[in-house]
């Protein structure tokens, strides 16, 4: 979904509110709102990505070509895969051997990833783990597990939730997402005019859509 229809999204969200509020934006300069809205859009995307519910759906998915993807091995006795510049989190990651795909990565000081650097406890094949990690340049990568350096590292899929780029607009998403970021983008607009019942009542509308929960703001 292109910004253009974000936008228009959000100026309707605007609109109702004003009717059924009294809390009309409509003495600000159009131009200026339009580009408030624009400069917030991307705000908007990361709270909901990192506020929405266990099971709530996707948000700004982007699926990397497993040809372009160099798994080598690390030190600690896993795969390690450099993440791209706009990762956020991962949606589904598979290595050729795998019997099953990993959708969630563990931090780095978790008794997850103790247990993948150990090679007694790591994890197999029928339930592989994934461990957020930097490489010794300061990159942040994903550790593998299993993984063996004897063994072609082919990547079956990768896919992750993105930064926003205006440019792009927003893909892959799930229902009630674009909702959620356009509800959000309406509550942080409103806080920037210090109209703040107003602000508190989209972002209630934001998180119902996307299953999130009041106070993580």
């Amino acid at each position: 979904m292109g910004c253009d229809e974000l936008l228009r999204k959000v100026r309707l969200v605007l609109n109702e509110a004003e009717n059924d509020n009294d809390v009309s934006l409509l003495s600000v300069d159009t131009r200026q709102l339009d580009d408030s809205i624009m400069e917030l859009l991307p705000r908007a995307v990361s709270y909901i990505q990192k506020s929405k519910g266990a099971g709530a759906g996707r948000v700004n998915t982007k699926s990397v070509a497993p040809s372009g993807m160099n798994v080598t091995a690390n030190e600690t006795g896993g795969g390690e895969l450099i993440l791209p510049d706009d990762f956020v989190g991962l949606v589904s990651l598979q290595l050729d051997g795998w019997l099953s795909p990993v959708h969630q990565m563990f931090p780095h000081d978790s008794n997850e990833a103790a247990w993948q650097r150990n090679e007694y406890t790591r994890a197999g094949i029928c339930k592989p783990v994934c461990v957020e990690a930097f490489t010794t340049d300061g990159n942040r990568c994903v550790m593998l597990f299993p993984f063996s350096g004897t063994d072609v590292a082919n990547v079956r899929h990768f896919v992750y939730e993105a930064a926003f780029d205006v440019a792009e607009g927003l893909n892959g998403y799930d229902d009630g997402m674009v909702d959620a970021v356009v509800y959000e983008c309406a509550s942080l607009l409103y806080t920037m005019f210090e109209r703040y019942d107003a602000a508190n009542a989209m972002l209630s509308l934001a998180l119902a859509a996307c299953g999130g929960q009041i106070g993580k703001k």
